[in-house]
């Protein structure tokens, strides 16, 4: 029975929740220079291949475009923002954990500026 708690805290410590927020927010973010490594900060641990974490295989977020059938972050950018805006993404956030406020104003702007790679 010990091992459940065990369990869950090493996996909740393998998610980045201490990454502070970006400094500022670019004004016209790309994936490559701006999105990438934020993502990287918050998403890719699960969310690359191979998916960790039981995160689904149908997209990945370490790559912009759509490759070999699975769908890239180009194409995931507006359920990314939903998904982090209401908080499901990353799992288990408060309201001073995630990507930030500036990180999740730059993904609203990304993607308000047509997700560009």
């Amino acid at each position: 029975m010990r091992s459940i708690p065990a369990a869950l805290a090493v996996s909740l410590c393998a998610c980045n929740y201490s990454v502070m927020d970006i400094a500022s927010v670019p004004d016209n973010p790309t994936y490559a220079h701006d999105v990438r490594p934020l993502l990287s900060d918050h998403c890719l641990v699960c969310h690359s291949s191979p998916p960790d974490r039981g995160a689904p295989s149908y997209f990945r977020l370490d790559v912009y475009p759509d490759t070999n059938g699975v769908t890239g972050a180009g194409n995931m950018a507006v359920t990314l923002l939903h998904d982090v805006t209401i908080k499901k993404m990353p799992p288990g956030v408060g309201s001073t954990e995630g990507v930030g406020p500036n990180g999740a104003a730059m993904l609203q702007k990304w993607v308000d500026n047509g997700a560009p790679e």
